[in-house]
This record gives C-alpha cells, sequence and structure tokens, in this order.
C-alpha cells in the first residue's frame, strides 16, 4: 500500500499548475476482500512533458496490489530523472532502446504477474479511483475477463476535455469498417489468462496493434462495458493519432479485411458488399 508519493518534479503538463494526485490516497481501501494484483504497464519514449503525470495517477491511485512496471525506449528528454524519482515506487522499470511501443508493451507483458493487465501510455492518465473499479469488476469472482470504459479527450490549450465513451459491441461490429467502433485504449483491462491465450501484441503493426489486440481478444471473450471515466488521454500534435487519427483510421481500412475469415465463408462476402455499399471500398486491400 502506498502511503504517500514524494513532491513532484516538474510542473504539470498544459495550463495546470496543480499537481493531481499531490500526496495521499485517491481511495481508502478496505480489508473487506482480497485485491487481485493489477499490472500496469507504462510504454514511454521522449515523454517526459506528461511522463510524470502519467505515473503519480497510477501511484496515486494507493490500489493495495500493485505491480506497476515503466518500460522507456532509451528517452533523452529528462525521462530518466524522473524514473530515478519514481523509482522506489515503481515494481520495475529500465530506460534501453526497444523497437517500438509494441515491444516495449511485450516487455512488460512478459515480465507481469498481475492477474489483472493493461497498459497506459505515458501521455494518459488514470482519473483517481479506476484501480478499485477494476480490480472490483474483474476479480476472479465477478466471471468478467475485460472491460471498457470511457476516456476524457484532455486538450493542451485549455479547451474543455471532450468524452470519450466506450462501449463494446461485439466482435462483428468491430469488424464493420463503415461503423466507428467505441473502444479507448487507456480504459481497457482484461485477465492476464487471456494474454496467455491470444498471446502478445503485434510488433509490426504501428498504429492499430491495439485495434488487432481487441479484435483477437474478440474471439475469445466479451468486454463488459463501464460506464464510468476511467482515464484522460492528452491530445497533443506529437501523439501518434495527433491527426486527428486520419492515419489510424486509413491503416485500420487497409488491414480490416484480414480478419473477415475465409473468403470461403458468407460472412467474409457480407462483410465485403456492405463495405463496397458503404463507401470504404478504396484501399481495402492495400
Amino acid at each position: 500500500m502506498i502511503d504517500s508519493l514524494p513532491p513532484p518534479l516538474n510542473r504539470a503538463p498544459g495550463n495546470g499548475q496543480e499537481w493531481p494526485w499531490a500526496g495521499g490516497l485517491a481511495t481508502a481501501f478496505g480489508a473487506e476482500r482480497s485485491w487481485p494484483r493489477i499490472t500496469v504497464i507504462t510504454p514511454s519514449f521522449n515523454q517526459a512533458e506528461f511522463l510524470e503525470m502519467t505515473i503519480r495517477s497510477v501511484l496515486g491511485q494507493g490500489y493495495p496490489n500493485l505491480e506497476y512496471l515503466v518500460m522507456d525506449g532509451g528517452s533523452r528528454d529528462g525521462s530518466v530523472q524522473i524514473l530515478e524519482h519514481y523509482s522506489p515506487w515503481l515494481s520495475g522499470w529500465e530506460s534501453e532502446p526497444d523497437r517500438g511501443q509494441s515491444h516495449a508493451i511485450n516487455k512488460g507483458l512478459a515480465r507481469a504477474t498481475g492477474e489483472i493487465v493493461c497498459w497506459l501510455n505515458s501521455d494518459d492518465f488514470y482519473l483517481p479511483g479506476t484501480l478499485e473499479v477494476v480490480g472490483r469488476l474483474l476479480s476472479r469472482e465477478s466471471g468478467a475477463r475485460a472491460i471498457a470504459g470511457h476516456v476524457d479527450k484532455v486538450y493542451l490549450d485549455g479547451r474543455e476535455p471532450v468524452r470519450l465513451e466506450g462501449r463494446y459491441e461485439g466482435r462483428r461490429q468491430l469488424l464493420e469498417i463503415w461503423r466507428p467502433y467505441q473502444m479507448h485504449q487507456a480504459a481497457i483491462f482484461w485477465r492476464r489468462e487471456l494474454t496467455e491465450e491470444i498471446g502478445l501484441l503485434r510488433e509490426d503493426l504501428n498504429l492499430i496493434m491495439d485495434f488487432d489486440y481487441w479484435v483477437r481478444l474478440s474471439r475469445v471473450t466479451s468486454f463488459v462495458n463501464v460506464d464510468r471515466v476511467l482515464a484522460g488521454c492528452h491530445y497533443h500534435a506529437a501523439a501518434k493519432t495527433g491527426d486527428d487519427y486520419a492515419a489510424y483510421h486509413a491503416a485500420r481500412r487497409r488491414r480490416v479485411w484480414r480478419y473477415w475469415g475465409s473468403p470461403a465463408r458468407l460472412e467474409f462476402w457480407d462483410l465485403a458488399l456492405r463495405t463496397l455499399k458503404n463507401s470504404w471500398w478504396p484501399a481495402w486491400r492495400g
């Protein structure tokens, strides 16, 4: 159990002057239950502007059975100093060159010992109480194996955050490229045995490795929808989705047909024809 956090090294990102999770626990945990271990993995590379807020949002949950791993890709922007500052409160961290974000996450998943796993990018953060909700909903007794919640999209220029509602509507909906799916990575958590079933993230998919993973998970489980904001994500030009997700959606369009199954099955051609009808055919096999 984390009783307090050290003083922050830096100012909060954006226009924020006051640090959240400044000292004590975000949530008071009772002893009425045995809390499942949650492993949170943060991949990071040259994100010192946001990294400290990410770390504090995880540690400040006060979750009593937390394993927190930060996998840095060899940053040269002050990230290592932040990691050294919080090292006593982390379960493990490293800073060395890697093959990209998916590789960093996979290294964390390979080390994870928690019953529940997730990753939180180094420019995102959890809202207070998130891990308590996750621990309750994904305990072994609940029977749930994966959950999806809402995310607040936060702008650095002080604009009001935008609520991104998270909702799993079934595997078929993920494959219908003409319909936007509403699953937001920072608010998705799953039981580690699912990773043991389906494997690690694909390292060759730079933009849509999360979409690929949700589709693979949907083959073996459903997601329980949680009507609560669990995380926030900073929207900024340097992010992979800083083009308002244009490249992400283009990559998804190019690959989605690969998840449709065998062309010998009726569903493949039903999805293909509906894609054509809804004007998403260009570059579908790029």
